[in-house]
């Protein structure tokens, strides 16, 4: 536990004592013009010529500026010092990223693309307990469907809406995604977690350069190949097949070479889509080993928290407070 001086969290609300100070000056002059009978009658008459009634009116006045006091200085959070914390959260986060680009319709995997990239998610979902997982969409540009959770069956809920037709422009920026991806570990306060990439896109020189900083960050970046190498025509909505600005056919195919790269750059691995659990056991590797080799070092951090005592005046003033639900205590 770290010693310190007072300090408000929240010192604005120090502003309201201004007003306060005014209604106090206010309550002060009505007593004292209220009070000027006590000043010519007898005490002894006090009693039979002045209504009590003025004086429990004075002290419900004063009571109610005393609350509000307490109310002031409970909400400008004044603090005194600090404890220590050991933080065991988030030493093991993943983020997916999954490519709804319109190449995903592609079936020369069945029944398509898309769908064994949902099915395989669903297996990886279920073999990640204990494990924190964030899941992005992206096309043209990128989407957070959940932020970093324990809970996989809450984000596998949202396994069955994948689909490209929920995009709202198409593309396919995997730079942005993965920048996304570094983003939500950052603000999860991940040191080490990793990046996984569901996609059949074609690598550009930024995805690289997006790679290399999750390299650099100290996370590492996997990449799961979506399709085959020889590819399918690609069919719109109305079941025709989409032709490119020059006439021809448009066949998305596979660069597993490309992909190869784009997770050498990231520091991970990159496997095609299997349809046994091969390609999961491996992504689980590079999560072992990150595990292994951050395990002493992230447990041994700790953050410093405030320790606020301000609530507890609430008390305080529930207790006051009760007094004036009695008729004839204070007024």
């Amino acid at each position: 536990m770290t010693e310190l001086g007072l300090v408000f969290l929240r010192p604005w609300w120090l502003l309201g004592i201004l007003p306060w100070i005014a209604a106090v000056i206010f309550v002060l002059n009505r007593r004292q013009a209220s009070s000027g009978w006590e000043q010519v009658v007898d005490p002894v008459l006090q009693p039979y010529v002045i209504e009590p009634g003025q004086t429990k009116s004075s002290l419900s006045r004063w009571l109610l500026l005393l609350a509000w006091l307490i109310c002031l200085l409970t909400l400008s959070g004044p603090v005194w010092d600090r404890q220590e914390l050991p933080v065991f959260q988030g030493q093991q986060a993943q983020v997916v990223l999954f490519d709804l680009s319109r190449s995903m319709y592609s079936d020369d995997i069945k029944p398509s693309r898309v769908a064994r990239a949902r099915f395989k998610l669903t297996d990886f979902l279920k073999n990640a307990s204990g494990v924190q997982i964030a899941l992005v969409a992206f096309a043209e540009r990128p989407y957070v469907v959940s932020p970093l959770s324990d809970d996989s069956n809450t984000i596998a809920a949202f396994v069955e809406s994948l689909d490209p037709a929920i995009m709202p422009a198409q593309g396919s920026r995997i730079d942005l995604a993965i920048t996304q991806g570094v983003d939500l570990l950052s603000q999860a306060g991940v040191q080490h977690g990793q990046v996984i990439v569901f996609t059949d896109s074609a690598i550009r020189g930024k995805d690289i350069a997006a790679a290399a900083g999750v390299k650099s960050a100290g996370h590492r970046l996997s990449v799961i190949g979506v399709g085959t190498a020889q590819g399918a025509p690609l069919r719109g909505e109305d079941g025709r097949f989409l032709m490119d600005s020059k006439g021809a056919i448009v066949v998305p195919q596979l660069k597993p070479a490309d992909l190869a790269s784009l997770a050498q750059a990231g520091g991970g691995i990159y496997t095609n889509l299997t349809s046994d659990d091969k390609d999961l056991r491996q992504i689980e590797q590079v999560q072992k080993a990150l595990s292994i080799s951050v395990d002493e070092t992230e447990k041994q951090t700790s953050n410093e928290y405030w320790k606020e005592y301000g609530p507890f005046a609430v008390l305080a003033l529930g207790l006051c407070s009760l007094l004036f639900f009695r008729r004839g205590v204070l007024w």
